[in-house]
């Protein structure tokens, strides 16, 4: 008997505690699902508006980015090779590595240059070894251009390394524009200078020319790079064509490897400096 009414307790107790977790959960406010959305960097986001918000004059206008500096080591070459779109390589004469970035870059179908040593109005500046100077005679000129050109195997052209004093001396200019016209030799003003006479040289010396409208990293970066790839971005779109100056550099080669395929799909065609010279 007394087992019966313990039983009888105990299930009558199970049941007012189901019935009151029942009551206890109808009544229990209902939870919301958040779904949390993936934050977009604040840089990001700025870039991506940007993307959208100019004019665009020419449909596929065309961009060559010529990179300077090369020769003194090999440490960005296989990122750069990465990227996969035409970029000129401007390479530094007599150094380390010089000859081996030229035959590499060259043997992969790279446009390549020799970026050319010329003296600079400011003295401060480190000159390279084998700097051409606005003193130098015809045939000292000559023997270092010779000596340089000869350093840079499979070149398609030669541009000024500082030069803010050798490119506005137009005698010196009038030598080394006779003879790359020799060697059917091309040259590209990287405009140190607003008092450069390369281009009235060389069109003397009838000389494929073609010079720099913007520099990319004058600081070395990330964030400045990438600003200045937008304002690139902009003036290929307004005027049809651009040609870009930027460095052997660890984070400039990283915004290259960035943003030039984002451009890319925007309609930007880029090409070799070859293709820019008239």
């Amino acid at each position: 008997m007394k087992i019966r009414i313990v039983l009888a307790v105990v299930a009558i107790g199970l049941i007012l505690g189901a019935a009151f977790i029942f009551w206890r959960s109808s009544h229990a406010p209902k939870r919301k699902i958040v779904v949390v959305k993936k934050a977009i960097p604040e840089k990001e986001a700025a870039r991506k508006r940007k993307f959208t918000a100019i004019q665009k004059n020419y449909n596929n206008p065309k961009v060559a980015i010529v990179i300077d500096d090369f020769g003194y080591n090999m440490n960005n070459i296989e990122k750069l090779f990465a990227v996969n779109r035409p970029v000129t390589f401007s390479i530094l004469p007599n150094l380390p590595y010089s000859k081996r970035v030229a035959s590499l870059a060259s043997s992969k179908g790279y446009d390549i240059i020799l970026h050319l040593p010329l003296e600079s109005k400011d003295l401060a500046a480190p000159a390279e070894m084998g700097t051409i100077k606005t003193g130098m005679d015809e045939r000292e000129v000559l023997a270092l251009l010779e000596k340089e050109i000869a350093s840079v195997p499979g070149l398609h052209g030669v541009s000024n390394h500082q030069g803010s004093k050798a490119t506005e001396d137009k005698r010196t200019m009038s030598i080394i524009l006779s003879d790359l016209k020799k060697r059917g030799l091309y040259f590209f003003d990287s405009l140190v200078t607003d008092k450069s006479v390369c281009h009235e040289t060389a069109a003397q010396s009838k000389v494929p020319y073609a010079k720099r409208d913007i520099f990319l990293d004058n600081e070395n970066n990330a964030d400045y790079i990438e600003k200045q790839m937008l304002s690139l971005r902009k003036a290929a779109f307004k005027y049809g064509s651009v040609i870009a100056v930027c460095h052997d550099r660890k984070n400039t080669i990283a915004v290259l490897n960035k943003m030039m395929p984002e451009l890319a799909s925007e309609g930007i065609r880029f090409v070799y400096l070859s293709e820019m010279v008239k």
